[in-house]
């Protein structure tokens, strides 16, 4: 056997620079995306297609009708008539906090009245102002004496800069007027309209409000989290405005000292601890730096709005972090004037506490922390997180477990949370909305909806009808295909640790068990595996166990199983990069927990997800509707784009999915590394990712043809990016399918747009047994086109699955190019259908499958990052956030590093179902 490095693929693994300029620079091997010089200026247009709505085609009438109430109320009266808009300028790029103090001095209320203000830079008022400037001292503002050592006075200037016309909101709803920048701007005012006078009572993030007297939960470690109340405007059929009302949760910074988030962030047993790992050490030339603990606590702060606190403290008010300084309280010094002597001595800040306020410091070994305001330095035990700030960092495991906790709810309290949060933004009674003649009204939107027809189960042996339940199991079952090749060379491996080591006895009675099971789903075994102990550094073990595999049947390992003693994603993540990307060899890891209890139902789960590795499928949905079937020469893509966790330098990743069967059961996946935080799929990335696999698929589904139609279901993309998804990811599809193709006209394709962040809800009356589950969610197959949807484009709900707790949320779908011409049923019950086939699964799920498997490659792959395992996690819970310096980019916008080639080898592994 070959003996690859343990941390990275030998330089022949690499992958080749293709010499197609199609692709990249023959000679540099760059990713030139858009600007690749070497392709045909004229392919975009040749595939470019027209950047319009797709028309609602009608209403699916399969199925059946039900009632439900929606979290969404009718604005009954909105403004018709123009208002000015102004441009705001407030000093010079102050910071938000003075811009809100400012705009709320008497100076403004007194010459600029009955104005709504962005908050930044735009205002908008019915009533026509001339150019207004005017010195604004927020000192005499605020009743305070002035310092005397910088004036606190700013100019603010409004200038009228154009008028919006109200008017064409009411001819686009009725469909008088197509959509434009003018109806743009005359909802962006309705939206802060809606939101200026519940700013003033609570703390407002966007759409949503909060204060510290709702409810709220402790997430520990200074992270608490807040139900919050949450509001936006939609337009909606039949042609018409309704408010969009729901809670939402959120995760701030506890209102703690500063020096117990410190010790939080570095889990330190006291503070005394943290003051030994935050002490400068020497940086080799003969100054001082920070420890790992210090940058850490250093990134984590800056900009944290702070207010001081302890006895006799003269100032009330508050400041914000601009870090630590390389020195604790003992070598802080201030020169402090004593005024009975006229004096000037230079004191340490611990002495200089004791001698000002009499006020002796507890852990004088913590660094200072200096302010924003310029020779402003606190101790860190005397300073408090002002609260409200919302928490930007990724939630620890026990964190997100407590926030599921308190977020999740069961309809009928979710529907009255949904109440309370009516009640507390009192339309009726808003000042604001009554000054320019909105109303909102009291009773909640009802819809009539359709429960879809549920497809039938199609299994090897028997097919099976799950009804309204959404669930079914492998009793008596057999996978519809089973693995490619039988199960001849494969082992198992035991991870030794500390504590919860499985047993080999309790690993040879699992793997009985497991393979009984297996061959009883139609699984073909001909060999038991080779077991043994992992004892070493994972890299080194997991090469000991496939030479051993290898050299046990003559034969290269078809799958290796690995039992781990807990749940740590680190050797996951390992195990993962050593199995793709250094022998090319299936893999599964199994917690040793669950492995003891011998759970037959647990086998059969892990027996699924083995046979889609090993090219298997479990089933497939039969429609119940004939036409809502795919096409002879369709095939499906789906698309994510995830980005790296909050605070972590990592590259996002770009990946697709796309079908490996008439049937759209079966998948295969690649990904690629992609510009932090961009969203949309560079070209480059594009064509990389889908020529092997539009290959595979033209050789083997389309025996020699190119797919003829395409449907192209897309992830994580707003409503303003919808434009950029048809004009620069769709011609790049449609560029790579025709790509040496002997095919004359390019394939139809459908664009579908998934998305499941938003705030949309329905509730059924729970004694209403035809739309309501056991738990109050709507049924599986709940279909809703009415009353909250697109007034003109073609969008809809869709529940295609039970939850298993709390209030079920429907994915939002949005077509947005369908050259197929498909009539609603037929691509409605399609995707509801699919839902039946997720491979590892016997429930249906809430997300197409294949956008479900672009959300589970994008995270796989980030185990094939390029970077030594040494380096730790580059993502995740795991990440080592001490490092964050060191793996920050050398400029914006730099180049990602590419990611490890997976392993081709007669595994097939790089096309098989990989990611599952």
């Amino acid at each position: 056997m070959s003996n690859p490095s343990k941390d990275q693929p030998s330089k022949a693994d690499e992958k080749p620079i293709p010499s197609d300029p199609f692709l990249v620079h023959p000679k540099e091997g760059k990713r030139l995306g858009a600007r690749n010089q070497y392709a045909d200026p004229a392919w975009r247009m040749k595939y470019l297609v027209p950047v319009n709505t797709v028309p609602r085609p009608g209403f699916n009438t399969t199925g059946r009708e039900v009632e439900l109430k929606l979290n969404a109320y009718p604005i009954t009266q909105f403004p018709t008539r123009s208002v000015w808009q102004y441009d705001i300028t407030i000093g010079n790029n102050e910071k938000r906090a003075v811009v809100k103090k400012v705009w709320n001095s008497s100076v403004r209320k007194q010459n600029l009245r009955q104005m709504i203000f962005d908050g930044n830079k735009l205002a908008w008022s019915f009533h026509k102002y001339e150019d207004f400037s005017a010195v604004v001292d927020l000192d005499q503002e605020e009743g305070r004496a002035p310092t005397g050592i910088k004036p606190n006075k700013f100019r603010l200037f409004c200038h009228r800069t154009k008028q919006v016309n109200l008017a064409v909101i009411d001819a686009w709803l009725s469909g008088r007027q197509t959509f434009d920048e003018s109806i743009l701007e005359a909802l962006n005012f309705l939206d802060h309209l809606m939101r200026e006078y519940p700013s003033t009572k609570y703390s407002c993030f966007k759409r949503s409000f909060y204060n510290e007297k709702i409810e709220s939960e402790d997430l520990h470690d200074g992270v608490i989290c807040y139900k919050g109340y949450y509001q936006a405007i939609r337009a909606a059929l039949p042609g018409r405005l309704v408010v969009n009302v729901d809670v939402e949760n959120t995760a701030f910074w506890a209102r703690i000292t500063l020096a117990g988030q410190a010790r939080a962030f570095v889990n330190a047993r006291d503070y005394w601890e943290v003051g030994r790992r935050t002490q400068p050490k020497d940086d080799g030339y003969f100054g001082h730096m920070g420890t790992t603990e210090w940058n850490l606590i250093y990134d984590r702060i800056r900009k944290l709005e702070v207010q001081p606190f302890y006895k006799g403290c003269p100032v009330n008010r508050t400041f914000f972090v601009k870090g630590l300084v390389l020195a604790d309280t003992n070598q802080f010094t201030i020169d402090y004037k004593d005024k009975a002597t006229g004096k000037t001595e230079k004191l340490t800040m611990f002495q200089y506490f004791k001698k000002r306020y009499n006020v002796i410091l507890e852990y004088p070994n913590l660094p200072v922390v200096e302010m924003t305001k310029n020779g402003v330095f606190y101790p860190m035990e005397h300073l408090v997180i002002v609260g409200l700030q919302r928490y930007p960092y990724k939630l620890n495991d026990e964190q997100t477990y407590r926030m599921l906790k308190f977020a999740v709810q069961r309809p009928q309290a979710r529907l009255a949370s949904v109440q309370e949060s009516k009640k507390a933004l009192d339309h009726a009674n808003d000042p604001v909305l009554k000054s320019f003649g909105l109303k909102v009204g009291d009773e909640m939107i009802k819809t009539k909806a359709r429960v879809l027809p549920n497809p039938e189960i199609q299994f090897a042996n028997q097919k099976h009808n799950p009804g309204v339940t959404g669930r079914w199991d492998l009793r008596g079952k057999k996978f519809l295909k089973t693995n490619r090749v039988p199960l001849k060379s494969w082992g198992c491996g035991i991870i030794v640790y500390k504590r919860n080591t499985l047993e080999m006895t309790q690993a040879e009675n699992w793997i009985d068990g497991f393979m009984k099971q297996y061959a009883g789903h139609g699984g073909k075994i001909e060999n038991r595996p080779v077991i043994m102990l992992l004892k070493d550094d994972i890299a080194d073990a997991i090469e000991k166990l496939y030479e051993k595999v290898g050299n046990h049947f003559r034969k290269t390992p078809q799958l290796l199983i690995f039992f781990a003693p807990n749940k740590d994603s680190w050797p996951y993540l390992r195990i993962k990069k050593s199995c793709d990307c250094r022998w090319g060899v299936p893999s599964q890891v199994l917690q040793s927990q669950q492995v003891v209890k011998m759970n037959t139902q647990y086998m059969s789960n892990v027996a699924m997800k083995i046979n889609a590795k090993l090219g298997g499928v479990t089933a497939r949905s039969v429609p119940r509707v004939t036409d809502a079937s795919l096409r002879p020469g369709s095939i499906i893509i789906g698309a994510d784009v995830s980005h790296a966790t909050p605070g972590s330098w990592a590259p996002s990743m770009s990946a697709i999915a796309v079908s490996a069967d008439e049937y759209g059961a079966k998948y295969m996946g690649n990904c690629e590394t992609g510009y932090r935080h961009v969203e949309i799929i560079e070209e480059q990335n594009m064509k990389e990712m889908l020529i092997p696999m539009i290959d595979e698929w033209t050789a083997t589904v389309g025996k020699g043809r190119r797919p003829q139609y395409v449907y192209y279901f897309r992830d994580g993309v707003s409503t303003g990016q919808f434009s950029h998804v048809l004009e620069h990811e769709v011609p790049v599809i449609k560029q790579v399918i025709m790509h040496n193709s002997t095919e004359k006209v390019p394939p139809k394709i459908c664009v579908v747009i998934a998305n499941k962040r938003h705030h949309l809800r329905a509730f059924p009356r729970p004694d209403d047994k035809n739309a309501a589950d056991r738990n109050g969610n709507p049924v599986p197959g709940t279909l809703i086109e009415r009353d909250i949807t697109s007034p003109h484009d073609w969008d809809f709900l869709l529940y295609p699955h039970i939850a298993l707790q709390g209030t079920a949320r429907p994915v939002h779908y949005h077509v947005i190019l369908d050259q197929i011409g498909h009539k609603p049923h037929q691509l409605q019950n399609m995707i509801y259908d699919h839902s039946y086939q997720y491979v590892r699964s016997t429930t249906s799920v809430s997300l197409f499958p294949a956008v479900y498997y672009a959300h589970l490659i994008s995270n796989r792959a980030r185990h094939h990052e390029n970077v030594p395992s040494k380096s730790g996690p580059q993502s995740g819970p795991y990440i080592k956030l001490t490092d964050l310096k060191e793996k920050k980019p050398q400029y914006p916008g730099a180049e990602p590093k590419r990611l490890l080639p997976m392993v081709q080898n007669e595994t097939r592994n790089h096309l098989e179902m990989w990611f599952v």
